[in-house]
This record gives structure tokens, sequence and C-alpha cells, in this order.
């Protein structure tokens, strides 16, 4: 029914054997994670553009304000998922618990979930027991750099759980008008998805720790979504779990088993969103980019049959992001 732009909205079964619908048929599941928010420092954020762009080479849109309070650029990939890096300019009773994470932690804090109907997705929801409000108008969003505004019909519309939250409280729903959105590429060229000169092309996996595999599973079954067991361990990751299955990527609940990224990400915030895999068109062309640009020397490693590997997360804000070729 609609796109995907988004950006802030609203903050608001996976796991072990046991599939549901596929793709959350009832729910109305678009192609799953539409877009994961990578919180910044504010005195961090124009930093943090300017090194996803110019050295980790992401193609990065102007920097939007929001009403709310938030300021962002997005990421766009090629089936208009996308990272939004983020950071809150203005003190107010929506920002304030995002200002207070800030304040210890930096890097992935909440991640949209797609769907095509909010009308079917707002019944369904509080139909199976996950009581929510909406839809939510997004309010209008100004370029920073022009001044110009868009957005004034809303470009989307947000769903947020008010209780039978999942993990870290870090999902929310939405549903975008495509209409609208293909008229602000179409006016504002800047904020268009473009190739970018690392060949990513979409979200293949939300990395998404968990502190009770169990209580997970029953988090995302319930919302009618196929979960399969991960097979085996992650051995870079040093975490094993299961995977939440839609159409155009993935959810891997994580718990630690051994040290690793994983066991170190629980230490410190128990449980939330560590990070994303992202599909590249070359992995080697990724490679040459960013060690050309950022002086860094990157490890290939090979895992669950494809090379990979890691950005490094002084760079991203203590937000992993992986790169592998399909």
């Amino acid at each position: 029914m609609r796109l995907r732009l988004g950006f802030l909205a609203v903050l608001g079964g996976w796991l072990l054997g046991g599939a549901g619908v596929a793709f959350g048929q009832e729910l109305g599941s678009g192609k799953g994670v539409d877009h994961v928010a990578v919180l910044v420092r504010p005195a961090d954020f124009s930093g943090a553009r300017a090194v996803f762009s110019q050295q980790l080479g992401f193609a990065v849109t102007p920097s939007l304000l929001s009403p709310v309070g938030a300021r962002n650029s997005l990421i766009w990939f090629s089936d208009l998922s996308y990272l939004e890096v983020l950071t809150f300019v203005d003190d107010n009773p929506f920002t304030a618990p995002f200002l207070e994470f800030l304040e210890h932690h930096q890097g992935g804090k909440f991640y949209g979930n797609d769907v095509v109907d909010f009308t079917q997705a707002l019944a369904f929801l509080n139909g199976a027991g996950y009581p929510a409000v909406g839809p939510l108008p997004a309010g209008p969003l100004t370029i920073e750099e022009t001044g110009q505004v868009l957005g004034l019909v809303p470009l989307w519309y947000s769903i947020v759980l008010t209780s039978r939250l999942g993990p870290d409280n870090s999902i929310f729903f939405l549903d975008y008008d495509e209409a609208q959105v293909q008229a602000m590429f179409a006016g504002f060229p800047a904020l268009a998805p473009r190739p970018h000169p690392n060949t990513a092309r979409k979200i293949d996996a939300l990395f998404l720790v968990v502190a009770d595999l169990a209580a997970a599973r029953d988090f995302y079954q319930g919302l009618g979504l196929e979960v399969r067991p991960l097979p085996g361990r992650l051995r870079t990751l040093g975490a094993r779990g299961a995977e939440v299955r839609y159409r155009n990527n993935r959810v891997l609940l994580l718990v630690p088993d051994g040290p690793g990224p994983v066991a170190a990400f629980a230490a410190d915030r128990g449980e939330g969103i560590l990070g994303v895999s992202l599909e590249v068109g070359s992995l080697g062309r990724a490679r040459r980019f960013i060690e050309e640009h950022s002086g860094r020397d990157l490890r290939v490693f090979h895992e669950r049959g494809r090379e990979r590997f890691f950005l490094p997360t002084d760079l991203t804000h203590d937000f992993l992001i992986e790169m592998v070729e399909r």
C-alpha cells in the first residue's frame, strides 16, 4: 500500500524452531526491516555523516530536521531500506529517553518493521494481544542546508506497541504513502536513493542481542513470522540463536556463546541492536574503497559459506556493520 522513507516516527518470534505465517501475512509485513537507526551524540553528528560518506563509501542524504527535535541523514539501499544516522537537538518528553541513552552509549537503538497497510497491521496487533496505538502521522521535515520543507502531507504513519514489548523495546511498525515518497524523490533529488561507492545493496540481516531467547521467541512468533534455528554457532560473533525470516531480509536473535562482539555488547547493554549485515555488489571493491579512504586494514573472514568483513566500530559509533557479497 505504501513505501518506506521514514526516520524517527516513534520508538515504540521469533526463535528456535516454530514457524508462523511466512513473512507475517496477517501482520501485513512488507520487506521486513525497513530501517535501522544509528544514534550518535549531537556533537558527533556532522562528523559521523562525513565518515560514513567519505571514509566508508555510503551515499548520505542531506541533513533533515524534524519538529520532534531530531536531526538525521539517510543511507538508502536499492530495495528502499536504509540506515538512519540520527541525533537529537531538543530536550523534550519525546527526545529525553534517547538523550539519556546517548549519555552512556551510541549505536543502534530502534528499527522500523515495514507493513503494507496500517489498518490491517493495527487490527492484527491488538487482536493478537499486542496492544498498540496509531496510526501516528509523520510531521513535516526540513532540509537543514536549504530550509526547504517536505512532507506536509504525511510521508508515513507509525504504530507503536504500548505493552508486550520486544527486546529493548526496539521495534515499531510503519507504513509509507508511496505516492508522497515518490513525489519527494522527484521534487528533492538530493533525498533520492543513489548508488554507493562501496557497492552496498541492502540490509541482509539485523543483529539483535536478546537477554531471553525463549521470551524473544514468544514475542516474534506471536507476530506470525517464520522463525528458524541458526545452524550451529556464529563463530566470529561468538553467538548462537535463531533467525526471523522476512521477504527481503532477516533479524538474527543472538545470545552469547563464548567471547566475541555479542558477549561484549550483552555485558555493556544487556540487549538491543548490535548492528547489521549489509549485502554488497563487490566485496573487493568495498574493501578497497574503505581501506584507501580510511587508512584501515580490513580482515576478511569466511563464515556461513561466504567471505565477509566488519567495519571498525570506532568509525561507526559502536554500530557493528558487516559487509558480505551475495
